[in-house]
């Protein structure tokens, strides 16, 4: 049989497995936001205390289409005339990256409005 102790312990378990899931797998929209960009400058290549990668400034595209120009980090070179999907952190840090073929057809539907 189980005893008070065992359950409390199991229960505490499964409590701090899903946390540990809501806060690391499922990225929150204030803390990531995604972007659609085709790269058509090389990065340049930068070093800022511990950080050692490449800085963009590009023209992106956001979920709903809009256009914009941001500058963001990327510890790894994304490769000139490719289109990413990639998304970005408060610090301005790309958090992870796709390359695509093209950009989805209602990204560019909602950008041409």
């Amino acid at each position: 049989m189980f005893t008070n102790k065992r359950v409390l312990i199991m229960l505490a378990t499964v409590l701090l497995a899903a946390c540990a899931i809501w806060e690391y797998a499922i990225p929150t929209d204030a803390a990531v936001k995604s972007y659609y960009l085709k790269v058509e400058e090389a990065g340049k290549p930068i070093q800022k205390n511990q950080f050692k990668g490449y800085e963009y400034v590009s023209k992106v595209y956001d979920d709903k289409g809009k256009q914009k120009v941001i500058t963001f980090y990327s510890e790894k070179k994304l490769t000139k005339d490719n289109q990413f999907k990639i998304l970005i952190g408060e610090n301005k840090m790309v958090v992870n990256y796709k390359k695509i073929k093209n950009v989805p057809d209602k990204i560019k539907y909602l950008a041409e409005q």
